[in-house]
This record gives structure tokens, sequence and C-alpha cells, in this order.
């Protein structure tokens, strides 16, 4: 009988044991599920995000999932590559670049037969076409902050005949043609225009040159917005290569100054021709060649020069007027070149 009461209790404390273990159980969280991935690597390829399509850009995530197991962390790597068809644009070449002032080098004379004559041109068609020949594009005007420019298209019936046209860079970054400066008759040198150009040849120097400073014998005109030098009799514009003032204008006679030869413009020698006139930036210091030439000047002229571009009295004086500093003015001088 005893041995049966033991059993009973037993069997008893057998069960609340199971109960108290069973509560507990459901009152502890579940272990997180193990997910076994039976391929050892994975890549995935979503979509691109809209940021990136909006901006006409596809990113491509590409995700490598390495050493996965149940014991380890997988290793991750993230790299950012874009869509295949801007990957496999072609690297164009750099245009070839435009020397100071001298457009020799990218000088087309046989892509003006792609244009209308000059005559058969509006000023718009015009300054395409001989920026086309001379090689020279919009950003090489950008690149200078050149606001203001003057062509000067050499005719072919007369080699010292020039058309001559003023523009003014607009809001939008292309080139208008002045009211009133937008067909001009003008003169070059009288032998025409010559790429390379040398001294004593008669031809003025083609390329893109920037203008200067403006002299004058006589008084400078109301509102002008060039720099101004009055000539005085002592005025020498210094063609002597051996000077270190060649292609510079120095008062005769200062003390401080290395003597030179007479190799030299006289400014007051020049009433007519110089009366208003600005200094176009060729073969001057410090970009000097020796035996290209020198004192190259837009100034007042009827006819044929030495090497200058002419304009006559009235539209020089009104050409003068318009030009300004703060705009970086410069000439093209282009057209048909000299045989």
């Amino acid at each position: 009988m005893k041995r049966l009461l033991f059993l009973c209790l037993t069997l008893l404390s057998l069960s609340g044991c199971a109960v108290r273990t069973a509560s507990t159980a459901r009152t502890e969280p579940a272990s997180p599920p193990v997910f076994v991935m039976s391929s050892p690597e994975l890549t995935s390829a979503p979509s691109a995000p809209e940021s990136a399509a909006s901006t006409g850009m596809e990113s491509v995530l590409e995700v490598s999932v390495q050493n996965l197991s149940t014991t380890a962390e997988p290793t991750i790597s993230v790299q950012t590559t874009t869509d295949s068809a801007t990957a496999s644009a072609p690297e164009l070449p750099d245009p070839p670049p435009v020397p100071y002032g001298d457009t020799t080098p990218t000088w087309r004379p046989e892509l003006a037969a792609c244009f209308p004559a000059d005559r058969d041109c509006n000023a718009a068609l015009l300054l395409e076409k001989w920026m086309t020949v001379e090689g020279l594009t919009a950003e090489n005007l950008e690149e200078r902050a050149c606001q203001q420019l003057i062509l000067v298209a050499a005719q072919p019936t007369d080699g010292a005949e020039a058309v001559v046209v003023c523009y003014e860079r607009s809001a939008d970054g292309s080139f208008l043609p002045v009211q009133g400066l937008d067909a001009l008759r003008g003169f070059v040198g009288k032998n025409g225009i010559k790429h390379n150009r040398r001294r004593n040849t008669n031809t003025s120097p083609a390329g893109l040159w920037a203008i200067g400073t403006a002299f004058g014998n006589e008084l400078p005109p109301d509102n002008l917005k060039l720099p101004w030098r009055q000539v005085t009799p002592r005025s020498d514009w210094i063609c002597d290569e051996n000077s270190p003032y060649f292609n510079t204008w120095q008062e005769r006679g200062d003390p401080s100054l290395t003597p030179w030869s007479d190799d030299v413009e006289h400014l007051e020698d020049y009433p007519t021709l110089y009366a208003w006139a600005c200094v176009i930036e060729f073969n001057r210091p410090p970009d000097v060649v020796p035996d290209r030439g020198c004192a190259i000047f837009l100034h007042c002229s009827k006819g044929g020069t030495g090497g200058c571009v002419g304009l006559p009295r009235e539209t020089m004086l009104a050409v003068l007027r318009w030009l300004d500093a703060e705009k970086n003015p410069y000439i093209l001088i282009s057209g048909t070149e000299a045989s």
C-alpha cells in the first residue's frame, strides 16, 4: 500500500514539471528561422531609381554575396556602373587649338565654296562663312570673352576692297549685326590679306586679333569707351626689330629709354590717316615673330593700305564710338586671300 501511494506522488510531480515547461515555452520568443541558400553566389540587378532616370542616367547595382553559410554573415560588395550606351560612347578628339591671333593652322580656304558668294550672304551667314573658313567657333570667342566683333572680308574683285560688318553678342550668345554698322565699305592691304603675313608685302594679316588702345592726331570723339592716347610731335611707333621696344609706342627723347633707330612710324606725319585710329594687336609683345611686321592699325582711309584695315573717315568715327573696351572687342580679318 505504501508502495502504491509513493508511485502516485511521483507521477503527480512529473506532470507538474511538464506543465511548467510547456507554459515557459509559450512565453519565450521563437528562435529566428535559418535560411539555407543552395547557391554560393547571388547577383541581383534592381531597376534604376527615379532620380537616376530623371537625369537620363541609369545605374545598375551589382550585388555579390560570397561565403554564404549558416554560421557567418555574407560579404556584400556594391559597384555602380553606367548603362551600356553611355559606357560605349566614343571619346571625340579635341579640336586643334587656335593660336593667339594667327589662324593659319586651322585655315581651310576650300570651305568657302560651300557658301554663297559674299554679295549673296546676309550678315549672319557672312560671319558663319568666314569663321568656318578660318577654323573658328563660338567657343573660341567665348574663351576670349569677346562681346564685340568686327568682320573684315576681303573681296576677290579687288584685293584692297573689303566688306566690314560689326557684330555684338546677344544674351543667348549669338553675334548679331549692329544696325547702321552692318554693311560697311572698308579696305585692307594694297595686295590683299595674307595668312602668315610677312613685312613689307602690303598685305593685311589674316586672323583673329584683339582691338587695343585708340589714338589720334585729332581730339578723341565724344563718349569714347576705349583707352585713348593723343599723338604728340615726339610720338614714334617703333618698327626696329633690334629694339626692346619693337612694335610699341614710345616718346622720342625720353632719357630713361634706350635709343632706337629711325625704323619707326612718326605718328604725327599721318594727320589724315591717323586722325583717329586704334591698335590691332598683331605681332605685339610678347608674341613677336621676326619679319612679320608691325604698326597694324584700324584707321581712316580712302583706299588700299600698307597692311592696316582702313575705313572712310565718318565710318571710322562711328565704329570708334561703338567700340567698348569692357566688351573685349576683336577684329577678324578674312576673305579671299591674295595670290
